[in-house]
């Protein structure tokens, strides 16, 4: 059964966008809300998946924006798992454009320009929500590195209505998802977008041997957060960085990426 016919598409800010069924079911198997333990879980997962479209939408449009402004194209986004609209493979969130400008600081520009606007739009919702009673938590994450969550003891004393946990798992979502998916799409890991930026910078620096060296150093890195996710009990996050350490081992084995 061809699943396309029910992809969702439409226009933002002139970008063609496209979000595959795909998307949808990985928020249903991937929602830490589904237990329904502080309210509905219906209206958990609605909230959460909410947030994980809005946020990866953001991060997805900060990329896009960016490639307009470097390379005066209008990049196409797709969001979801399978076959991009420009025919590369997306997994989460992809945004492509026909440029063949490959001058290392320009992809490094436009592939941060995504995780720092996700990243920005967390905190910045967090920042807003301060001031009108809500409260956020300073947790780590492998003990060691910073993040924020909501406390849902101070979404519940506005009430336990469906719409109020809805809210809060919103909420939670969308900072969990741009503070935390956010920065570690900043690690030397490809497809990630520090992983491009490394490849792209050794790559055209030191030829096919800076590329070899990127793509060894993202099979390390990967497999060492994807243990480091597997310990901590996130599978999402886990599978992510085990298969793309499998997929680096592909592209260092078969082929190098052409620069």
């Amino acid at each position: 059964m061809d699943l396309s016919q029910f992809d969702w598409k439409f226009k933002l800010f002139g970008f063609p966008v496209r979000v595959m069924v795909s998307f949808w079911l990985i928020c249903v198997f991937f929602s830490p809300f589904s237990t329904g333990q502080n309210g509905p879980w219906l209206f958990g997962l609605l909230g959460w998946s909410a947030a994980v479209f809005l946020s990866i939408l953001i991060h997805e449009l900060g990329h896009a924006f960016a490639m307009r402004k470097v390379y005066g194209t209008t990049p196409t986004i797709d969001l979801g798992i399978g076959r991009a609209s420009r025919g590369a493979f997306v997994f989460g969130g992809l945004t492509s454009s026909y440029s063949n400008d490959q001058v290392p600081i320009k992809r490094a520009l436009t592939a941060a320009a995504g995780p720092v606007a996700e990243i920005t739009s967390a905190f910045a919702l967090a920042l807003a929500l301060i001031p009108l009673g809500f409260r956020f938590e300073l947790t780590t994450i492998f003990g060691f590195i910073p993040t924020i969550t909501a406390d849902v003891n101070s979404f519940l004393f506005f009430g336990s209505a469906p719409l109020i946990y809805f809210v809060y798992c919103f909420v939670e979502g969308f900072v969990w998802v741009g503070g935390v998916w956010g920065l570690f799409n900043l690690a030397p890991v490809f497809p990630c977008d520090g992983g491009q930026i490394l490849l792209s910078a050794l790559g055209q620096t030191m030829g096919a041997v800076g590329v070899r060296i990127a793509l060894f150093a993202s099979i390390v890195v990967s497999v060492a957060l994807g243990y480091l996710f597997l310990r901590d009990e996130n599978w999402f996050m886990t599978f992510f960085f085990f298969f793309s350490a499998y997929q680096n081992y592909r592209l260092l084995a078969y082929r190098s990426p052409r620069f």
